[in-house]
């Protein structure tokens, strides 16, 4: 019997406590682990100087099927010498629902170098800030789901992995699930350009982006917003603008009049389309609108911005979430934290708060640079950001169980309250049926800074009718019966510009008489004889500010046919009405006729040719829409096939033309879309590098190879057919990089593969 074992409990627990104290006097340790998929909290009272910023070590939430990378930090013995430390990464999953039962999933090796120094009181910024202060590992997309324990191990280097010096374990809940569902809405450009030449601007004609233009821009959203790596894309359909952008903004953080009556109009296509509120709608301008002062606008559920801006899309798909402005260069939120010491005292000014990291390529971004909801940069995204759409609605917030499953996949042309969960899991109770599309008249508009009604757009479709996001107004739009009275009326409701409610009640410079888009949904209970809108204590006798008498009789469609070819289809028809202008909108459903979805809007010919390419494949039918500014006709096709199409795909990461470190572990990432609105397979993904197939999956990483220029092709093929794209990309030496390759934002970190089991 050893001398401890005739000690007292108490006393063993003490001369544990010395030999263990001593021990950490001269061996090597683990300190901790971080987990981050963009930012994290570690060590948070090392920095943070308000308790009240403060959270526990990884307590940001991290979502399922995204890449993380876990920073392990490792210190020598106060009394110790330096030691240079390997180590590997076990993951287990639970996969019990009642208890813990534990499975093996992956052991992961550190990316180069390989080891770290362990040093005893490292300064804590530099640590934070230099990569190569950690051992680092990438967790792939497909392990991360579920309730994880994560276990570190060290070792000295060139000691055999046997030979662990302290092992550290930590546990993980990836069981949130939130998906990016964008709906793009492809505007082409026809009108002038007076950023060439103000006193003579040219006409230049864009054509519209199409959904691989989509898709990429999409990647920076993707990578700093808390969602799976795989988004859901898909078209709304198209539409033609054809006046610059080059105004002012109507108000600090605002938009000018020229955005407004483009969200305006993409609202109508979002009408047109259903306005559904489970996607996010974003108008992508082509590449080379002139554009001037303003990048781009959201307004209460619409988003535009120029094709290839991916911060831009990312701020704009923020406040399509809900988010107002970061306090910096602009009014921002109230409720927006300083973030002491790098704030000033109570005074915000859109710091991060905490250290991020871009696990594309390792990117450190320390806790001062600014949120991208903000007007300054650097930009990233905050911790305040992040909470805000953690659970948020408009990522379709689910949960992942025990054991990880690919969740149903949700086609994008059809309806989701059409279909299973059924009701819908985002109702609110039984019998709430808010989510239903319902017949509802839709008016659309501006009103100027002399308080003017302009009215873009009446059009009596099948919507789901509330305005989400928007703001109540002194006004009421009206349906007027054959009798005389109302028998339907809605709330005028404005589109807030950018989404940022609050600039408009705190802004100093707001002068109450800025424009605003609008948009009221009336219920469509007859056709009446009269629209209007009015004052909301206003008598019925009162004169209207706005009003529209009904025609004659309702437009008549005497014929509608659509033909398609291989890769476009037209539609053309004949209608007859009482007035002089009409306005057409088509519409599609896969589903015999439960879910209409937009193809175009605005058109004024008796005929429109329409692209293929974002369309699903298989028997569709067409819907012509007939307006004339108070009544809609509409006339339906008979089915038509379209054909084969195969998926559409787009290279996320490596981006064309980019430099990295031969080496370093490289993240091959595409966003991949099929045409029956099925997922595509892993396997059918395929990597080729330089010729030679690399890698199988949407969202894998492989070693960068040696220094010099390459090719990166994707290969996706499914039933419907084979997709090809490439990009170039170069590589270049650490030595090369540079000794402060992996310390700053401004360098790409040298690693490795991770290698799982």
């Amino acid at each position: 019997m050893q001398v401890s074992d005739r000690l007292p409990l108490s006393e063993r627990f003490e001369l544990a406590r010395a030999v263990i104290g001593i021990r950490d006097l001269f061996n090597p340790k683990i300190s901790g682990i971080e987990v981050t998929q963009g930012i994290q909290y570690y060590k948070a009272s090392r920095h943070l100087t308000d308790p009240n910023d403060r959270g526990n070590d990884n307590s940001v939430r991290l979502v399922a099927a995204k890449p993380a990378w876990a920073r392990v930090y490792v210190r020598s013995g106060i009394l110790g010498g330096s030691y240079e430390l390997a180590g590997e990464l076990i993951i287990d999953r639970n996969i019990s629902a009642i208890g813990a039962i534990w499975s093996n999933i992956a052991t992961l090796l550190p990316q180069p170098p390989g080891t770290a120094t362990a040093q005893s009181n490292p300064d804590y910024a530099t640590e934070r800030s230099t990569l190569s202060s950690s051992l680092n590992f990438i967790i792939p997309s497909d392990i991360m789901s579920g309730k994880l324990r994560i276990r570190a191990r060290i070792w000295q280097q060139g000691s055999v992995a046997d030979a662990i010096i302290d092992t550290y374990e930590i546990m993980l809940d990836v069981t949130l699930l939130q998906t990016l569902r964008l709906r793009g809405i492809m505007i082409s450009y026809n009108g002038q350009d007076p950023t060439v030449n103000p006193n003579n601007p040219p006409t230049i004609n864009l054509p519209a982006p199409t959904l691989a233009d989509l898709q990429a821009t999409a990647a920076w959203t993707l990578t700093t917003n808390p969602v799976q790596s795989q988004g859901i894309f898909s078209s709304a359909g198209t539409m033609q603008w054809s006046t610059p952008l080059t105004g002012m903004a109507t108000n600090p953080g605002g938009c000018s009049t020229q955005w407004l009556s483009l969200n305006a109009a993409v609202a109508q296509i979002k009408a047109n389309d259903g306005n559904r509120s489970d996607v996010i709608y974003y108008g992508l301008l082509p590449a080379g609108t002139p554009i001037q002062n303003v990048g781009g606008c959201e307004s209460s559920g619409v988003s535009t911005g120029p094709n290839g801006r991916q911060v831009t899309m990312a701020h704009e798909v923020g406040h399509g979430a809900g988010l107002a402005h970061g306090p910096c260069g602009t009014p921002g939120d109230p409720n927006y934290p300083a973030y002491e010491p790098y704030d000033p005292a109570n005074s915000p000014t859109a710091s991060l708060g905490e250290y991020g990291l871009d696990i594309n390529n390792g990117t450190i971004h320390p806790p001062a640079e600014k949120d991208y909801m903000s007007y300054c940069s650097p930009r990233w995204i905050s911790l305040y950001h992040h909470a805000r759409l953690i659970n948020n609605a408009k990522f379709d917030p689910q949960y992942v169980g025990p054991k990880w499953r690919i969740p149903e996949w949700v086609d994008p042309f059809l309806w989701p309250w059409e279909y299973i969960p059924d009701p819908p899991h985002w109702e609110i109770g039984p019998g709430d049926l808010r989510m239903k599309a319902q017949k509802v008249i839709s008016i659309i508009g501006v009103i100027n800074e002399e308080r003017q009604i302009q009215v873009q757009s009446v059009m009596r479709v099948m919507a789901i009718p509330t305005v989400g996001d928007s703001t109540g107004t002194e006004l009421v739009a009206q349906l007027v019966g054959r009798e005389g009275k109302v028998v339907a009326s809605a709330p005028v409701m404005r589109l807030e510009s950018h989404g940022c409610n609050c600039c408009h009640d705190k802004d100093p410079h707001k002068t109450g008489r800025e424009p605003y888009s609008f948009q009221a949904l009336v219920p469509d209970l007859e056709p009446g004889i009269a629209l209007r809108i009015v004052q909301r204590q206003e008598k019925e006798s009162d004169r209207p500010i706005w009003t529209r008498s009904a025609p004659d009789r309702e437009p008549k469609i005497v014929e509608f046919n659509v033909k398609v070819a291989r890769s476009f289809g037209y539609a053309s028809w004949t209608a007859e009405c009482s007035t002089e202008t009409l306005e057409f909108s088509l519409q599609f459903s896969k589903d015999e006729g439960r879910s209409w979805n937009s193809l175009a809007v605005g058109i004024r010919e008796n005929e429109c040719k329409f692209s293929l390419s974002d369309l699903p494949s298989g028997p569709v039918i067409f819907r012509l829409l007939v307006h004339d500014g108070f009544f809609t006709s509409t006339m339906d096709s008979r089915s038509v096939r379209l054909p084969r199409r195969a998926p559409t795909i787009s290279i996320l990461h490596p981006a064309d033309g980019s430099e990295l470190i031969s080496g370093s572990p490289l993240r091959l990432w595409a966003a991949v879309s099929s045409s029956t609105g099925n997922l595509i397979e892993s396997e059918s993904c395929v990597w080729i590098v330089d010729g030679k197939e690399a890698a199988r999956g949407p969202d894998v990483w492989i070693v960068a190879p040696s220094r010099g220029r390459h090719e990166c092709k994707l290969i996706v093929e499914d039933s419907n057919g084979r997709s090809e794209t490439s990009v170039s990309f170069s590589t270049v030496s650490p030595d090369v990089a540079g000794s402060t390759a992996d310390t700053t934002s401004k360098r790409k970190p040298t690693r490795r593969k991770p290698r799982s089991k």
